[in-house]
């Protein structure tokens, strides 16, 4: 067992020393590690300051590691792809939930800076409740269309946002979002929760597995568990695929 670094001493690190400690991502066993609830506790002490240099490192660092922590939840709890079917958007609709918290929040603050991780995952599961909650409401909307507008309707708004960030044409962009839904309810059929949850992160997201780890809060060797048998299973249904053709 390591012993922490304290406050003051993190706060006199130069400054390409502060963004190496920053950069560190082994939360388990990294004795120079710098703890969430540190970091924001020196957010908060060189935002008080006027040191707008050093906040917006820790800041930079404070939301990286929110969005890992937003990550993870998102998958545990369902909100994705249950409620949200984009993972990064589920993770930066919780990521900013959270954080917008921690800054109008003081009480939020205070128990933050003495256990980060316990102070997420209530915030987290309030955003949850909030969002099943605004789900069924307009569920019980959409059975009664005349609620809407015609500047209001959802389904209009959809289809702006879609038409913006497509390129292609509406035939093709449909026939490319049927082929990701098969294939996601083909992955979510044959895995595990935690085993879909870290195939995505892994190849979707492109995160290390000791970030996958950290985000689920569970250890590099369970990762590697949920791993090894998400692939072992893919690679069998789709051998499988490849007899019958």
């Amino acid at each position: 067992m390591h012993t922490p670094m304290t406050d003051a001493a993190a706060a006199a690190l130069a400054d390409e020393d502060l963004k190496a400690r920053l950069a560190r991502t082994d939360w388990e066993t990294d004795p120079l590690y710098l703890p969430d609830e540190q970091v924001f506790r020196l957010f908060h002490q060189t935002r008080d300051a006027g040191d707008k240099g050093r906040m917006n490192l820790f800041a930079g660092a404070l939301c990286a590691r929110i969005l890992g922590r937003a990550r993870g939840f998102a998958v545990r709890s369902g909100i994705y792809p249950g409620v949200i079917g984009d993972l990064d958007d589920a993770s930066q609709e919780l990521g900013q939930f959270v954080w917008d918290r921690l800054q109008k929040s003081p009480t939020d603050a205070q128990h933050a800076e003495r256990a980060f991780g316990q102070l997420f995952e209530r915030r987290s599961y309030d955003f949850q409740r909030r969002l099943l909650a605004k789900k069924r409401k307009l569920q019980v909307s959409f059975d009664d269309p005349k609620q809407f507008p015609e500047d209001e309707d959802p389904d209009k708004t959809i289809r702006e946002v879609s038409a913006l960030r497509e390129s292609t044409s509406p035939a093709e962009s449909f026939e490319k979002k049927q082929r990701y839904r098969e294939a996601v309810k083909r992955l979510q059929a044959m895995l595990t929760q935690n085993e879909y949850a870290v195939f995505v992160m892994l190849h979707e997201d492109e995160m290390m597995v000791k970030d996958i780890a950290k985000a689920l809060g569970v250890s590099v060797r369970t990762i590697n568990t949920y791993k090894n048998q998400a692939m072992a299973k893919i690679a069998k249904e789709f051998s499988d695929d490849i007899e019958r053709s």
